[in-house]
């Protein structure tokens, strides 16, 4: 009977710390969500981000970002500058992601029309 009795408190103890733990686990999701603004916001944060490296490695020798001569000319220099502008007002908070997102499309589409050599 003792037995019993232990076994039978022990479940109901791996029971209660299962689903304190879940909701430990819930509260810290719901809380990391709504500091993100949401899902979509993380989405879009990746998406930028690739964008981001993807023209790194077109523009830039390795991928490396470097500063580029105001005299500078070509069509690299100028997406160069475009998107040095870009980083600029979105570090400033000028411009909202969504948007940062979409002249970041823009611009990887430029950059991958660029001739090779150039």
């Amino acid at each position: 009977m003792d037995l019993n009795v232990y076994l039978i408190v022990g479940a109901v103890i791996i029971v209660a710390i299962i689903v304190i733990n879940h909701q430990k686990q819930k509260n810290t999701m719901q809380a990391m969500l709504q500091e993100s603004g949401g899902t979509q916001s993380l989405f879009l944060t990746k998406s930028v981000e690739k964008k981001n490296k993807a023209l790194a490695d077109i523009l830039y020798v390795g991928g490396v970002k470097t500063t580029i001569a105001d005299t500078a000319t070509g069509p690299k220099a100028v997406l160069i500058r475009q998107l040095q502008k870009l980083e600029k007002e979105y570090a400033a908070k000028k411009i909202p992601l969504r948007t940062y997102d979409e002249q970041l499309f823009d611009l990887l589409e430029k950059a991958k029309s660029l001739p090779v050599n150039a």
